[in-house]
């Protein structure tokens, strides 16, 4: 059991991880955490929280590319960024 317990711990991290290295070429760590912090809470307000969360682990990479600047991206209207991440479905 124990094993088990600790294979599902480190392949999740390791999960998170994979997901959010291409955001990173971009943004610091703080701007990633901060962009699935408000992308989980307004997501699950619409679909089942764990799909939120696999939603915006794969929203951060795609929206990241297309905004390499964190600043230009807070400027950008909340249409465009979900128009953007529907890949992500």
């Amino acid at each position: 059991m124990k094993v088990t317990i600790f294979s599902i711990l480190v392949f999740g991290f390791i999960s998170c991880s994979v997901f959010k290295r291409a955001a990173l070429k971009y943004w610091t760590s703080h701007q990633v955490e901060e962009f699935i912090k408000n992308c989980e809470t307004n997501a699950s307000k619409i679909i089942a929280e764990d799909k939120a969360m696999n939603f915006c682990d794969c929203a951060v990479d795609v929206v990241a590319k297309e905004y390499p600047n964190y600043t230009d991206l807070q400027n950008t209207p909340i249409k465009k960024i979900i128009s953007i991440a529907k890949s992500c479905q």
